[in-house]
């Protein structure tokens, strides 16, 4: 019985250790103070990610969740769960997933999670296509009780001529993507643009980004842009370019429609004795008024500590439609 007993345990712990499981993350605590034109106010936020990993040959399953915690609420979020495997030659991911700033019109399109969504993806020469179905859910009653999946297609294909990707999509119906990117002269760029004839749509109109990137005895130069025929077109507002977002701009007569369309910043980024720092100085067209542009300036320093963690400092100042917005932000995170 005893062999019995050490030969299963023996098997069991052989399985666990031949198991491809990984568990990655970050965490980070927030303190900001705000001077918004006199009146101030201070803010604590914990925020944690925890991502879980398990590979089996070609097949990878991901699932990340967020926990977010301040002084009036706690959250618990599943964000991220899906499947990556091959069939055929042909990848597929299927789930819950969303596309990054980084990825074609990632600075305009705010790019969010749906669920069902499915993207097969296969490599033709050095053509690489893909396509897939947003997935997004239907409310109870549309397509039966229990919802349904849109009919949101989506197909692209994205090739390198000459050092130069190029990157074509069409992202649904009415809504095709175009984007360029590489380097010329020692100068990066990256172009990306969305039309969208949806006819009589809020939506509807054509809108483009564009980012200019050079480096020079250990100072990076960045020059970027959005443009938009109206202010709808304009989504993303988590970007990791912008200090502030278009998208975000609100007149003080409504809370919830958008108003800027044009926005255009200059960073410059260096690091001195450990530290990095970033300048951010831009200027969001109309968004305090339809007369009223709004200026900004943020400066970021960042120090990776011998403990492991990372402390940074931000501090942004911004026009307001009377006076102007200061915020100090203390932040110290952890990657593992």
């Amino acid at each position: 019985m005893k062999k019995l007993i050490a030969a299963a345990v023996a098997s069991s712990m052989t399985a666990f250790a031949m198991a491809d499981i990984s568990i990655t993350g970050d965490g980070k605590y927030e303190y900001d103070l705000t001077d918004n034109n006199g009146t101030k106010t201070t803010t604590a936020n914990t925020e944690a990610h925890i991502n879980f990993t398990g590979k089996s040959g070609d097949t990878t399953f991901v699932a990340k969740f967020q926990l977010v915690e301040n002084a009036t609420d706690g959250d618990f979020d599943m964000e991220d769960t899906y499947i990556t495997t091959k069939v055929a030659g042909i990848g597929v991911k299927a789930g819950n997933y969303a596309s990054s700033t980084s990825g074609l019109a990632g600075e305009i399109e705010e790019g969010g999670r749906s669920h069902g969504k499915v993207t097969l993806s296969y490599k033709l020469g050095d053509v690489a296509l893909y396509a897939g179905n947003g997935g997004a859910a239907l409310a109870a009653g549309t397509n039966g009780a229990n919802g349904g999946v849109n009919n949101n297609m989506f197909a692209g294909a994205s090739t390198t001529v000459a050092g130069q990707t190029i990157h074509v999509k069409k992202n649904s119906d009415s809504r095709d993507s175009f984007g360029i990117k590489g380097s010329l002269g020692g100068v990066s760029y990256r172009y990306e643009a969305i039309d969208d004839d949806g006819t009589g749509s809020a939506t509807a109109g054509e809108a483009d980004y564009v980012e200019l990137n050079a480096s020079m005895n250990g100072i990076n130069v960045q020059y970027a842009a959005l443009n938009a025929d109206n202010a709808t077109l304009l989504e993303e507002t988590d970007s990791a370019v912008f200090a502030l977002e278009a998208a975000a701009a609100r007149h003080a007569s409504s809370t919830t429609t958008k108003v800027a369309k044009d926005q255009s910043q200059i960073a410059i980024s260096t690091t001195v004795d450990g530290n990095k720092v970033t300048l951010k100085s831009g200027t969001i067209e109309k968004a305090l008024s339809s007369t009223k542009d709004q200026d900004y300036t943020q400066v970021s320093v960042s120090r990776a500590l011998s403990s492991g963690a990372t402390a940074v400092i931000t501090y942004t100042d911004q026009d307001m439609l009377t006076g102007t917005k200061d915020n100090l932000e203390l932040e110290l995170n952890v990657k593992f």
